[in-house]
């Protein structure tokens, strides 16, 4: 017997440890472990387990079409699955086990203790890394250590693919007979327990289908568009699959694999490649989280960092929760995200720089935050682009960088359509006004001033930074540090 392990591969197509186990002229079955606890410590938003328990029900049904049974099981946390798997195990007779391999350290942990718990039982364990293009221990630089840069990541990433990817059958074959959706009450009572309001759950429609219905819709239609007007909350020029990578209702193969097609379109090819960059960058950052341990364990990248002073000031904090900074664009990303689950990526660097930099405010409480609302929210992404933003993270002239949140309103949306939409209080301003309604405050009198000046805010990062990093270039270096490191 053939057991298949789902975890976020929640899918059929390109799904290369279903067609392994499937392949095999022996019975398959599959599990899925709901983990409740866990996504409790891991800041899951509620309306990320709505999309998650949706795709496993129609997941269920699509594997009983092909023969194969679907049990879900109440684990609670991590801790208990291996225990669980075991029993389940023995129960059924399992002689080999495939699943899509895992990075983060507390799935690795995991990953670890299973193996532990199958050997004295002799299963086979078969893991594929579908949930990206290249495995994350694959690249190293001409030293042989892991890329920290991503230019030259990407260089590296593009040569690989180009003599290493296959795509993956896009369906794996029937097998005779009908399976058994045996969890579909587990996941029921799941969704019951949520609360999760309808002015959310409209915005999305979970499930396989309807994410390789939304990648046709994309390449067909705004792909070759994508490098010039991704950058414009506005409009509706990204793919916004980002929800669906990340529970694995599509696959990164299949993203590649249209991308790569539309390439030979010479009207697409620039916004083809574009795109495909951002796969790259997905791939980078689980290739980070796999390689430096300490990004999962609330650390880091960069250790100096961890020197800096940062602020905790409540009022700040909560005022950019609820986008009440007073600056249009930051709080009109904020309340898109609340609302809706999902923020535009452009945004995302918006939000998180102005967290990091002008409120000074440590990155990891809007990380938290972000994790806590959307709909998309993965781990080594997430943590990946707080990191960059807040300059403690791989970007290659980390501290240099602040953006004007004045500059990036007007130059990204420069008629005000997106503040409009998201801060009511200023949609009656001309497209002038409404980047700076300060400077106007009779016309928008329920908007707030801005709780901080921009003037000053480079200066005081780059010195604070210069500080941080003096003073840890002076411990390691002292002859205490050296005779700890001997």
């Amino acid at each position: 017997m053939n057991l298949l392990w789902y975890r976020n591969d929640l899918r059929i197509h390109s799904h290369r440890a279903l067609q392994q186990a499937l392949e095999r002229d022996e019975p398959v079955i599959a599990v899925y472990f709901l983990c409740d606890q866990q996504w409790d410590s891991h800041d899951v938003a509620p309306l990320r387990r709505w999309y998650v328990l949706q795709s496993l029900l129609e997941l269920g049904e699509a594997l009983a079409e092909r023969g194969v049974d679907l049990h879900v099981l109440d684990a609670g946390d991590f801790a208990a699955v291996p225990a669980l798997m075991a029993d389940f195990v023995r129960e059924h007779g399992i002689e080999r086990l495939f699943c899509s391999r895992e990075y983060p350290l507390n799935e690795l942990n995991r990953d670890r203790a299973v193996a532990q718990a199958m050997e004295p039982l002799g299963v086979q364990i078969t893991g594929f890394d579908d949930s990206v293009l290249v495995p994350p221990r694959t690249l190293n630089t001409g030293k042989g250590t892991p890329y920290t840069v991503f230019s030259a990541f990407k260089k590296r990433w593009d040569v690989w693919l180009d003599s290493h990817f296959e795509p993956v059958a896009t369906l794996p074959a029937a097998r005779a007979g009908n399976g058994r959706f045996v969890g579909k009450g587990v996941v029921e009572r799941a969704l019951k327990k949520l609360t999760v309001p309808d002015s959310l759950t409209r915005h999305w429609q979970p499930g396989e289908a309807a994410a390789l219905k939304q990648l046709d819709d994309f390449t067909e239609h705004h792909l070759a568009g994508y490098r010039k007007h991704r950058d414009f909350p506005s409009q509706p020029a990204t793919s916004a699959l980002s929800a669906a990578l990340s529970a694995g209702t599509l696959s990164p193969a299949s993203c590649y694999r249209a991308a790569t097609l539309a390439m030979a379109d010479a009207g697409a090819r620039d916004g083809a490649a574009c795109w495909i960059g951002e796969l790259a960058w997905r791939d980078f950052y689980r290739q980070i989280m796999a390689r430096f341990p300490r990004v999962s364990r609330g650390g880091a990248f960069r250790p100096e960092t961890e020197l800096l002073q940062w602020s905790r000031d409540p009022d700040l904090f909560q005022a950019w929760c609820e986008g009440r900074t007073g600056y249009p664009l930051v709080d009109a990303a904020m309340r898109q995200l609340v609302a809706t689950g999902w923020m535009h990526n452009r945004l995302r660097m918006v939000t998180a720089m102005f967290l990091s930099k002008h409120l000074w405010l440590d990155w990891r409480m809007g990380e938290r935050f972000f994790m806590q609302h959307l709909i998309d929210g993965d781990f080594a992404a997430n943590n990946g682009g707080w990191q960059w933003s807040a300059s403690s993270g791989t970007d290659a002239v980390p501290y240099f960088r602040v953006f004007n949140p004045v500059r990036q309103s007007q130059r990204f949306d420069a008629q005000g359509e997106f503040v409009a939409r998201w801060v009511p209080e200023l949609r009656e301003l001309d497209n002038k006004t409404v980047h700076e309604p300060w400077k106007q405050p009779l016309l928008a009198p329920d908007y707030p001033p801005p709780v901080v000046p921009h003037a000053g805010v480079r200066e005081r990062v780059t010195e604070a930074f210069k500080a941080a990093k003096a003073q840890y270039d002076d411990s390691n270096h002292s002859p205490t540090s050296r005779k700890e490191q001997a």
